[in-house]
């Protein structure tokens, strides 16, 4: 498969070269028994016989002879009026068959005429698709379209089945693999949170103890800041943004503002952990790790509730914002002699 994709795409490269320095190019590949033509102008006269099949591409495709093999046509405007006895597939802007068609036919168009015979079924899609009245359509016509005219005369053997229903099912396969992404995500983003606090908490403990006291000491003061903290830097850096000057100062702003809120969770974790476990056993009230794991399963399955997780985000990212903005500003305070700091135990 790999490999008949990387000849497609080479023959629509080499297409599109012929035909802005007006060329066409013919070649013949015996291993898969399809003969290439390329260029400008393709065109295959009525009174021309293909014996294998045909990948014809280029600005003008006319296929008016026989064709017993399978054809490719793809171009701006591509017109298969001869007698066609393999699968048909095709592509283009403007598109006319009008020949005889013996097996399927397949394919996409901006503007799409059926004019023709078609012995199987037809399954295209097109902004307009207009069904002349010399069309005859022996199996099932599968369309999708924005505007379908089916004029006086024209015959549909088969049923007429627009692709609305196909549509539906790709929208629920859709919905059923975004719940699973979502719900890996969340089941990765567990040990994602517990590897990265540890490396916060081994490059700096003082700072993860000092937002952990934080949030145990003045947890409603916490949630004020946040709530501060959540709202002005959003504006801060949408004013930034829309200077020219103050551009990358909000860009780098934004990118440690959402760094801020996912690495917040962290805090909120062991200081979680940290009071439940340390009901159990004591020594588990001031440690990190067991905490840290317990924290991140208690807060992501709280966050993953339906309807209401969102409530628990929220104040999860206020607690935690607050937290680390009142231990960033007492770290400056203290370095300005402002403050003493605490006596160590």
């Amino acid at each position: 498969m790999g490999t008949k994709k990387s000849v497609f795409i080479g023959v629509l490269i080499l297409s599109l070269t012929l035909t802005s320095f007006n060329l066409t190019y013919g070649f013949k590949d015996s291993n898969i028994g399809t003969t290439y033509k390329l260029g400008k102008n393709v065109l295959l006269g009525a009174d021309e016989v293909q014996s294998e099949g045909l990948l014809a591409a280029g600005a003008n495709v006319e296929i008016l002879g026989d064709v017993t093999g399978r054809l490719r046509a793809f171009g701006t405007h591509v017109v298969l009026a001869g007698n066609i006895q393999g699968e048909s597939v095709f592509g283009g802007a403007d598109v006319v068959l009008s020949g005889k068609f013996h097996k399927k036919v397949r394919g996409v168009a901006a503007n799409l005429i059926l004019s023709g015979t078609f012995e199987d079924s037809v399954e295209v899609a097109a902004a307009k698709i207009t069904i002349t009245p010399t069309a005859r359509i022996k199996g099932d016509l599968i369309y999708r379209a924005a505007v379908l005219e089916q004029q006086k005369g024209s015959q549909i053997m088969g049923k007429v089945i627009p692709k609305r229903g196909i549509e539906k099912e790709w929208i629920q396969k859709g919905k059923k693999v975004l719940l699973w992404l979502w719900v890996l995500y969340w089941v990765l983003s567990i040990p994602a949170l517990i590897i990265l606090g540890a490396i916060l908490n081994y490059l700096f403990p003082k700072q993860t103890n000092a937002i952990v006291a934080i949030i145990s000491e003045s947890p409603w003061k916490n949630l004020g800041v946040g709530l501060v903290f959540l709202v002005v830097v959003p504006v801060g850096v949408i004013i930034a943004l829309i200077t020219l000057v103050g551009i990358p100062a909000g860009i780098i702003a934004g990118l440690l503002y959402g760094i801020a809120i996912y690495i917040s969770r962290i805090y909120i974790a062991v200081w979680i952990g940290r009071k439940i476990l340390g009901y159990f056993k004591k020594s588990l009230a001031s440690a990190f790790s067991w905490p840290l794991v317990a924290g991140t399963i208690i807060t992501t399955l709280l966050i993953f509730i339906p309807i209401i997780g969102w409530l628990f985000r929220f104040f999860f990212a206020l607690l935690g914002l607050g937290a680390m903005w009142l231990a960033i500003w007492k770290s400056i305070q203290l370095g300005k002699g402002k403050l003493q700091p605490e006596p160590s135990e």
